[in-house]
């Protein structure tokens, strides 16, 4: 460093800003604190720190939207990928959140490609979810020993490792043709449900989505801050007899069991 640097601390910031494209320094002032010699200028050496940043977090970019990578291909998303982290620069210590507005990002600069946009929205909530904080999740056992009494007013409320996307049937049907061979996944062979989107959750330690119709949606966002079994009966579209929404909310209700989406009641 020639005599003259800055104090430390700005100099860092400097550089920071130079790297990574942050606004936290004055970028164009860090290449006047690089000493260049005859196998690369102050600038050059600079730019092999920026150009290795973007690409390492086009790296972890890829891990979070794998499909999409599939989709786009190598070279078009390793493009995307420089765009976005120049665009939409990570400012989270963690690259856990890198991803989060990435599926704006698209929306924004792929507007013709929904399903690729729908696709990007289905992974980041997949790698959202995977790790929320685990809940004590009502079970079909817990359901079986309910006076049939009780069921109206058994407390209902979502995990809070979910998320609701809006996602089509192509998109659903994206997510299983770009597997990857090589590992087994869950929903592979999902069939999807047009109408509602899809709901994404965990598990245990898996991730899983599904095709959502519009009621069942409507349901389940009931569930969200928390209602009555009860009252989800009483909220189903108007047209049927009573025998068939009894018929249809008791088959929700042992999916969503099964499903491990239903937090414990006794365990808020």
């Amino acid at each position: 460093m020639r005599p003259e640097a800055e104090p430390l601390a700005q100099l860092q910031r400097d550089l920071f800003a130079r790297i990574t494209g942050l606004p936290v320094g004055q970028a164009s002032r860090a290449v006047e604190q690089v000493v260049g010699d005859a196998r690369a200028s102050a600038e050059e050496r600079l730019q092999v720190y920026a150009t290795m940043y973007r690409l390492r977090v086009a790296e972890a970019l890829e891990s979070q939207f794998p499909r999409v990578a599939r989709a786009l291909g190598p070279e078009a998303f390793a493009e995307a990928a420089v765009a976005f982290v120049a665009a939409v620069p990570s400012r989270d210590p963690s690259l856990r959140w890198l991803g989060r507005a990435f599926p704006a990002w698209l929306a924004d600069n792929r507007a013709k490609e929904p399903d690729l946009v729908a696709l990007a929205r289905l992974e980041w909530a997949r790698a959202d979810v995977f790790d929320l904080a685990d809940q004590p999740a009502l079970t079909v056992d817990d359901l079986r020993g309910l006076a049939p009494e009780a069921f109206a007013e058994l407390p209902l409320r979502l995990i809070d490792a979910h998320r609701f996307v809006d996602a089509g049937a192509a998109a659903l049907e994206l997510w299983a043709v770009l597997r990857d061979d090589a590992q087994s996944e869950p929903n592979a062979g999902t069939p999807p449900v047009a109408g509602g989107g899809a709901l994404v959750w965990r598990q245990d330690v898996a991730v899983y989505h599904r095709g959502l119709a519009s009621d069942e949606r409507a349901a389940l966002e009931s569930l969200v801050p928390g209602t009555t079994f009860g009252l989800v009966c009483e909220r189903l579209p108007v047209g049927r007899t009573d025998e068939e929404a009894a018929a249809r909310a008791f088959g929700w209700l042992s999916t969503w069991a099964l499903d491990g989406l239903l937090a414990h009641p006794e365990n808020p």
